[in-house]
């Protein structure tokens, strides 16, 4: 059976202007020791295109920070390779856009983590990160972009979730992608959704879908939002399993080639294309052998117990393999649906801010601001944050 890895998701580079709580590569101010030359990235994209790929996202550590990501767009270009951007909007001015604007990318996907400037910045690590990433914004929109905001929600920035979207609204921005953090990278397991907050937060995007219509083109949870329940099927259609391996690749700013680039053990790398050519990669009958060979004996749990364990496959290897080191997903919508949260504490959903600071100071200082509850009540009215 022959496989097409229809979609590439590539960290062009490891280098970050940024230090964010939830990053899953752990990416940091300095490039890894070997980043692939233009040229090897040339190559790539010539393998991509006989392939068959169809889309390309360009993502890091931050894509605009590498010098060629210019010429690697316009590469993707002449192959008919559809490409989009994931940044965090720091490197965003009047030069770097009007190199995306040159570029056309299908789509330039942006990071906003909270409604207030303090709090977003803290947990992207870098001051000055929101209003630059509001006066970003409002660029793209004057030279015609259209951007696409992600946000990844764990226990820190939950509740701010309808903030959020009132300022989504103000700033006219309508395709926004929510997503949980996962425990990859510097993410902490402890400040990870429970999934009582796992399950309001299904409710939250699927709320968003048919309230807010008029405000919205697009509204998702990504692909990975409970998989075989009543909630999953509205809020993301229908799911058919991982893709990694099958109809998605990750490729490494290395060369490192992965099903999916959330999968960040080592064990997931299937080789380099500084070894092998990444056609050959692919094409490997014993490659991404987790997903090309997938069998229900794999599986642990209640996800091997399922009605849906051929079909579902225990939902998001990434989830399933972070949180409970096997095949078995603790962010279910089915299995909620069915059988309640597993404990008292998975079921919590609000923390008081001692709780909170008790996990995040460790990690990082939180502001002062974060006591004063200095935050906008009505981020519609207010234009202090932007």
């Amino acid at each position: 059976m022959a496989y097409t890895p229809e979609v590439v998701v590539w960290e062009v580079t490891y280098k970050c202007n940024a230090k964010c709580i939830h990053c899953g590569s752990d990416c940091v101010s300095e490039e890894k020791p070997y980043q692939l030359s233009t040229a090897e990235c040339l190559d790539i994209i010539q393998d991509l295109e006989y392939l068959g790929t169809k889309l390309v996202v360009l993502s890091g550590g931050e894509p605009l920070l590498r010098k060629d990501i210019g010429a690697l767009a316009a590469a993707l270009k002449r192959a008919k390779i559809d490409f989009a951007f994931i940044s965090n909007g720091i490197a965003l001015n009047e030069q770097t856009v009007k190199l995306i604007k040159a570029v056309k990318p299908k789509a330039f996907g942006l990071s906003i983590d909270a409604a207030e400037a303090y709090m977003h910045d803290y947990i992207r690590g870098h001051n000055g990160t929101f209003n630059n990433l509001i006066k970003g914004i409002n660029l793209l929109h004057q030279n015609g972009i259209t951007p696409t905001v992600v946000t990844t929600v764990h226990k820190l920035n939950f509740s701010q979730l309808p903030k959020i979207r009132d300022l989504l609204i103000n700033l006219g921005v309508r395709l926004w992608q929510v997503q949980y953090a996962d425990f990859i990278g510097r993410m902490p397991k402890q400040a990870m959704l429970t999934e009582g907050q796992f399950f309001e937060l299904s409710k939250f995007i699927l709320d968003t879908q048919v309230n807010y219509k008029k405000y919205f083109d697009v509204v998702t949870g990504a692909d990975v939002m409970g998989y075989m329940s009543d909630y999953a099927q509205s809020i993301q259609g229908p799911w058919l399993g991982c893709h990694a391996g099958i109809k998605a690749l990750g490729l490494g700013s290395d060369g490192a080639v992965r099903g999916c680039l959330s999968l960040q053990r080592d064990e997931y790398i299937e080789d380099y294309t500084t070894k092998r050519p990444l056609r050959e990669i692919w094409n490997d009958k014993n490659a991404f052998a987790y997903n090309r060979h997938f069998d229900c004996s794999m599986l642990t749990g209640y996800c091997k117990d399922c009605i849906y364990a051929a079909a579902c496959k225990g939902g998001c290897i990434r989830s399933a393999t972070s949180e409970c080191n096997s095949r078995c997903n603790p962010y279910c919508l089915h299995k909620i649906e069915e059988s309640g949260f597993s404990s008292e504490e998975q079921a919590k959903i609000e923390f008081s801010k001692e709780e909170i600071a008790a996990l995040y100071d460790p990690i990082r200082k939180l502001p002062q601001e974060f006591w004063d509850d200095t935050f906008c009540s009505n981020i519609l009215e207010c234009k202090c944050c932007y």
